[in-house]
């Protein structure tokens, strides 16, 4: 058995990456009011697109169940809907109003890389761990929990990105959603690093979907490819952390993790744990504008009153209002307050 954290400090392998990806996601602490608060921008702005995206019949009337009927009671739930499903398919859901495409610009800080890229894999492990850690009588993950998850997100992508710059080899930018959202799922599911690198590590040399780029028609093959990759995401993380899967990587698993990391870019004394950070979210949090701020928080509060009854919207309204309040929320009430009884408004 190869220890991931000591692997992690020999840059001389490519496999570093991956297991950097992992000790990242699964150690690394976040901290900082401007770093927690564009985190929270990002998820404000992705449940903005998400509550838009259900006023649109075509796409309220595909975040279903993958089979009808088949909802999982005490499993991961979809926003805006009364839908309890298994983490992967709730992943897709989401995904599919998070991709939807929408009039208004990305937050500032979610566009480049694009938090409702992984989202929907975010929100769905973290309240399906979280109403699990409940029913086991043990402390569920908190909102800054989440948000802190949605950091790491978003600098993994921007690693990443950075990489595809320099390496041409990294393929499709669907790859880095995927590979994102396993890291950072698997790590909210509980996921030791040696987890998160297997789980890393298939998402890395799982199968590609191509997409023309110029595919543009509303809620199209594109926006539902996108979903996919994050429900896909959430299955390798899940099948990664499962009962019994051993928290330790054997010799056969780490060529895997070499393999996976030349797919994603890396090479000799290329990666290093000192290159994940809070660096990509500092910068990007140097462009919040109080006007944004303004900006995002109306589309919020209009998307809100439009997917819920007046008097639940008032109530979501007012929890996203009080950060202090909303931060130390456990995960599992954040997702209650922002479903509804099956009944949609138009």
């Amino acid at each position: 058995m190869l220890d991931p954290i000591r692997e992690t400090q020999d840059p001389t392998n490519t496999a570093s990456l991956v297991l950097a990806v992992a000790d990242y996601a699964a150690a690394f602490a976040v901290a900082g009011e401007s770093v927690l608060a564009t985190g929270r921008h990002c998820l404000i702005d992705a449940l903005a697109r998400g509550f838009e995206a259900l006023q649109d019949p075509e796409c309220a009337s595909s975040v279903a169940p993958l089979v009808p009927g088949a909802l999982m009671p005490g499993g991961a739930r979809v926003p805006g809907t009364s839908l309890e499903l298994e983490p992967a398919q709730a992943a897709f859901c989401i995904g599919l109003m998070l991709c939807r495409p929408a009039g208004a610009d990305h937050w500032p800080a979610s566009s480049r890389p694009c938090a409702a890229d992984v989202l929907g894999a975010i929100l769905a492990a973290a309240d399906y761990q979280a109403r699990k850690s409940t029913m086991e009588g043990k402390a569920p993950a908190k909102v800054r929990d989440l948000l802190a998850a949605i950091v790491k997100a978003l600098e993994i992508q921007g690693v990443l990105a950075a990489l595809d710059e320099r390496n041409e080899a990294i393929g499709h930018e669907l790859r880095s959603a995927r590979v994102t959202a396993s890291a950072i799922a698997a790590a909210l599911l509980g996921g030791t690093p040696g987890q998160i690198a297997r789980a890393v590590s298939h998402a890395s040399l799982d199968g590609e979907i191509h997409v023309h780029a110029q595919e543009q028609q509303p809620f199209g093959r594109r926006h539902w490819v996108a979903a996919d990759t994050l429900g896909r995401a959430v299955r390798l993380a899940c099948q990664a952390t499962a009962a019994g899967r051993p928290s330790a990587l054997t010799s056969t698993e780490f060529e895997s993790l070499d393999l996976a990391g030349r797919v994603l870019g890396a090479g000799p004394l290329a990666t290093s744990r000192k290159r994940f950070g809070t660096e990509l979210i500092d910068r990007l949090g140097h462009l919040r504008q109080p006007q944004d701020v303004t900006r995002l928080t109306r589309r919020f509060r209009a998307a809100v009153d439009s997917c819920f009854p007046t008097r639940q919207a008032e109530r979501v309204k007012a929890l996203f209002a009080a950060p202090e309040r909303l931060d130390d929320l456990p995960v599992n009430e954040l997702i209650a307050a922002l479903v509804t009884n099956g009944a949609r408004q138009r």
